[in-house]
C-alpha cells in the first residue's frame, strides 16, 4: 500500500503558472485522469497526493477546470483574447442577442439593404463568416448585410448583426474590407453595447436619439439601442464608442484578421487613408463613430508582435473582384468615387436668403413634445429617433449645414442640477466635434413653462469655400423635463448666415412644448 502523502493544495497553482505552463499542466492533468480511468484494480491511493484514486479523480477534474479559468483572458492588452467579457455588463449572451435580434426588423426598415442573393451580398456574407469563425468566446449568431449606401460606414447591432455599405466596399482593397468587417466583429465580441449600457454614463448618444431620453415613454427596443450607442436617423444607423472600445477593438479585430490570414495593419492603412483624404472637415461618418484612440498602429503592431511572423495575401481573391466587378454595374462604385468629397461638405453649399425659411409655419406633435417649423423645410427622423428640421438643401445624411436637431439625454449622477445636467450636454457635444468652441456661459430662459439654458459654440461648418470649411454658428438649448431628462433643440447654420435664421430659430423655440 502506497504511503499517504500531505493533501493537495490547489490554489497555488491557479494563480502562479503562465498561460503556456497552464497548457502543459492541463494536459498532464489529463493524462493523469485517463491513467486512473483506465485502471481495472480497485481504487489506489496516488502516492504524490496521499489522496484515493477517486478522491483524486475529482481533485484532478477540478484542478482542470481552474487552471483552464486561470488561463482565460479579456483583456487584449494583457495577451490573446479567449473569451467574452461579464464583469460589469448587466446583460446575459442571451438578453443581448435577443435585443440585437428583436432591432432586425425596425433597423432593416430604414435602410436600403442589397437582396440576399446579390453576388455583392454573398462575398460579404462569405467572407464575414470566414473572419467571424476566428473571434474567439461565444459563438454568436452572426449574420451580414449590404446596405445600397455610397457614404463609407459599417457597425454592428447588439449580439452579432453586423452591416456594411456598398460604399465602404468600393473605397477598400479586400484586406481593408476584412480589417473593417473584424472591427466590427471585436465589437460584438467585447460586448461594447451592453456594457456601455451597463454603464449609464450617458443614457443617449449626443446630437443622435431621442429614445434613449424617454425609454419607456417613446418605446423599447430603440431606447434600449440608444443606451447602447446604437441611433437611428436620416436614413442611417450611427454607433458611438468610447476610445477604450475602439481600443479594444482594434487590437481584437487585429487578432481575428491575422487568426484569418489577412494583415491587421489593412486595417490601419484604411483609417489612415479615410483621415487624409477627409482634409480639415469633420469627415466620413465612419470615422466620427469609430474614432481614433490615438495609437491604432501601435496598438496593432504590438498584437503582431506577440504571433509568429505569417507571410500574408496581399492579393485581392476572384470573389472579391466579382463583388466589385457587380458595385460598378449598379453604378455604386462610380458614385462611391465621390463619397469623400460629398462627405467633406462639396455636396452642400450656402443657400440663398429666399431659400432659409418661409414664413409661413406648420406644427409638429412628436408625442413627447410639440413644436411649429417652417413649412419649406423638410423633417427626417424616425419617430422614435432623433428629428432633423432642415430647408431644402441644407442637410445631406450625415450633416446639417442649416436647420435645427432635437434629441435629449439622462444626465449622469448630479443632472438633476441644470447647471450640471448643461455642462455635461456641452462636453457631450463637444465630444462629437472637438473644433467645438464656447462662446459665452449659459443663459438662463423658460421655454414652454420649463427651465432652460441656452449658450452659442462656434465652428467648423461642413460647407467648404475655396477649398476651407467656413465658420458655423450652434446655438444648444437644453430644456429640463419633470421626469429629469433633458431635451435639447441644436440649432445650426454658417456663422454669416445665423442672424438671418435666428428670428425662425427663435419661432422655433417659443412653439416648443415638451408633453
Amino acid at each position: 500500500m502506497l504511503k499517504p502523502a500531505r493533501p493537495l493544495t490547489i490554489a497555488p497553482f491557479c494563480t502562479v503558472f503562465s498561460a503556456s505552463s497552464a497548457a502543459v499542466l492541463r494536459a498532464l492533468c489529463v493524462l493523469r485522469f485517463c491513467a486512473l480511468c483506465s485502471t481495472r484494480s480497485r481504487p489506489a491511493q496516488i502516492t504524490p497526493f496521499g489522496i484515493q484514486a477517486r478522491r483524486g479523480t475529482a481533485v484532478f477534474l477540478v484542478l482542470v477546470l481552474a487552471v483552464s479559468n486561470a488561463s482565460a483572458n479579456v483583456d487584449p492588452k494583457l495577451g490573446r483574447v479567449t473569451t467574452n467579457p461579464t464583469a460589469g455588463d448587466n446583460y446575459t449572451i442571451e438578453q443581448e442577442v435577443e435585443y440585437g435580434q428583436k432591432a432586425i426588423p425596425q433597423i432593416e426598415k430604414e435602410l436600403p439593404l442589397l437582396p440576399p442573393n446579390s453576388p455583392v451580398s454573398r462575398y460579404i456574407d462569405m467572407l464575414g463568416h470566414k473572419l467571424a469563425a476566428k473571434a474567439p468566446g461565444y459563438k454568436f449568431p452572426y449574420t451580414f448585410r449590404v446596405v445600397n449606401q455610397k457614404e463609407i460606414n459599417a457597425f454592428a447591432l447588439p449580439g452579432g448583426p453586423i452591416y456594411v455599405n456598398t460604399g465602404t466596399i468600393a473605397a477598400a482593397n479586400e484586406a481593408e474590407l476584412a480589417g473593417v468587417l473584424g472591427h466590427e466583429i471585436s465589437h460584438v465580441v467585447m460586448r461594447h453595447s451592453t456594457r456601455q449600457a451597463s454603464r449609464q454614463t450617458k443614457a443617449a448618444v449626443p446630437l443622435a436619439i431621442l429614445s434613449g431620453v424617454l425609454g419607456a415613454s417613446v418605446g423599447g427596443w430603440a431606447g434600449q439601442l440608444a443606451q447602447m450607442g446604437i441611433s437611428i436617423g436620416a436614413g442611417s444607423v450611427f454607433t458611438k464608442y468610447s476610445r477604450d472600445s475602439e481600443t479594444e477593438a482594434d487590437m481584437v479585430g487585429a487578432q481575428i484578421i491575422y487568426d484569418t490570414g489577412y494583415d491587421p495593419r489593412a486595417m490601419v492603412t484604411f483609417f489612415e487613408k479615410l483621415k487624409q483624404q477627409q482634409g480639415g472637415s469633420s469627415g466620413p461618418t465612419f470615422l466620427a463613430s469609430h474614432p481614433d484612440p490615438g495609437d491604432r498602429a501601435r496598438n496593432v503592431a504590438s498584437i503582431l508582435s506577440r504571433f509568429p511572423a505569417k507571410k500574408f495575401d496581399d492579393q485581392n481573391s476572384d470573389d472579391f473582384n466579382i463583388a466589385k466587378y457587380t458595385l460598378g454595374a449598379m453604378n455604386a462604385g462610380a458614385q462611391a468615387s465621390q463619397t469623400l468629397d460629398q462627405m467633406m461638405g462639396t455636396g452642400l453649399r450656402r443657400l440663398k436668403s429666399n431659400e432659409l425659411a418661409s414664413k409661413d409655419f406648420q406644427s409638429y406633435d412628436h408625442g413627447a413634445f410639440r413644436l411649429s417649423y417652417p413649412g419649406n423645410w423638410q423633417i427626417s427622423g424616425n419617430p422614435n429617433a432623433s428629428l432633423t428640421l432642415y430647408p431644402k438643401g441644407g442637410a445631406d445624411l450625415q450633416t446639417v449645414s442649416y436647420g435645427a436637431i432635437i434629441s435629449g439625454f439622462t444626465p449622469s449622477k448630479g443632472g438633476k442640477d441644470l447647471n450640471e445636467a448643461m455642462r455635461q450636454l456641452i462636453g457631450a457635444t463637444r465630444d462629437t466635434n472637438p473644433k467645438l468652441r464656447q462662446s459665452g456661459n449659459p443663459v438662463n430662459l423658460t421655454v414652454g413653462d420649463r427651465a432652460a439654458k441656452v449658450v452659442e459654440m462656434l465652428g467648423e461648418s461642413p460647407i467648404r469655400e475655396n477649398d476651407r470649411p467656413i465658420p458655423e454658428r450652434i446655438r444648444l438649448v437644453g430644456v429640463q423635463t419633470k421626469s429629469g431628462t433633458v431635451l435639447y433643440l441644436l440649432f445650426v447654420a454658417p456663422d454669416a448666415d445665423f442672424d438671418l435664421l435666428r428670428p425662425t430659430f427663435d419661432r422655433i423655440l417659443r412653439s416648443f412644448a415638451p408633453n
